[in-house]
């Protein structure tokens, strides 16, 4: 809190910034963040305070974006369970005989936000050969680049074989994938989220995948983290889930810290800062 208080930058590597820091940090002329998200500040105060804030500009993109096809995979082959399973001496279930196993070549993916992670994937795709879907409030050139179509989001989830979640949390995301969008989505489609837990609603989820609605997700958030050892979803076979490190690589750190470091320098040598985000 002291140190805010004479702080030309503050750099964040953890969950945010408290709103009493914020409000002790009168010089500070820069919040830059090594996250992509950022909703672990408040951007209002931090506008009224004149203070700009700075995610990390893509630089974890790249692992985000793989890390979701990993979890597209995953989820599809039946990977988790069919690795506890060998390791338990159990060489083949009856049912995980290829009768109830997916490939992703040559699906319909619906990627919800094409920003800088989601238009990353829409790259890689490619090689799948996979009919790509948008939905984003701005359209993304690079998305369309990569042969992605723009659609609404009730469309994209009819159409869509997997959904990929990649939009930032605000007010307008915050439980954006509810009891009436998961019933839009086919019975045999997969749920994937990189971005916050909270962009779906949980109960909705865990009663989709219970019921069959959905055929699966992959998961590496949760509305509350860490997430609760009895947290339901975590009983199902039906659900691959990692503890939110799609953004974490051994490569994707010097990018980071490269490009905090670049911007806090752009700024203390009088120039503007570089991937500004603003409140909604």
């Amino acid at each position: 809190m002291e140190a805010a208080k004479i702080a030309d930058f503050i750099l964040v590597f953890g969950h945010g910034v408290s709103d009493d820091v914020l409000r002790t940090a009168k010089k500070t002329r820069l919040v830059q963040l090594c996250s992509a998200g950022f909703d672990g500040i408040n951007l209002k105060l931090a506008g009224e305070m004149g203070i700009p804030v700075a995610n990390n500009g893509g630089a974890n993109a790249v692992p985000v974006a793989e890390f979701a096809i990993t979890l597209m995979l995953s989820t599809i082959r039946h990977l988790i369970v069919t690795d506890a399973d060998t390791r338990a001496g159990d060489w083949m279930r009856p049912e995980l005989d290829g009768r109830d196993t997916h490939e992703l070549f040559g699906t319909t993916v619906g990627i919800v936000g094409a920003g800088r992670i989601g238009s990353t994937l829409a790259g890689m795709l490619r090689g799948f050969e996979t009919t790509t879907l948008y939905t984003d409030a701005i359209r993304s050139e690079k998305a369309e680049g990569f042969g992605a179509k723009k659609v609404g989001l009730d469309e994209l989830l009819e159409r869509s074989d997997i959904v990929t979640l990649h939009t930032p949390l605000n007010a307008s995301t915050r439980g954006l994938i509810g009891e009436r969008e998961l019933k839009l989505m086919k019975s045999t489609a997969v749920l994937i989220n990189t971005c916050r837990g909270r962009v779906i609603q949980e109960d909705a989820l865990h009663r989709a995948l219970v019921d069959g609605e959905i055929w699966g997700a992959g998961l590496d958030v949760f509305e509350q983290e860490p997430v609760a050892p009895d947290n339901p979803i975590l009983k199902l076979d039906n659900v691959v889930v990692a503890p939110h490190v799609a953004g974490k690589s051994y490569e994707s750190f010097p990018r980071r810290v490269r490009f905090a470091f670049e911007n806090m320098s752009r700024v203390w040598n009088g120039g503007a800062p570089e991937s500004i985000v603003v409140p909604e």
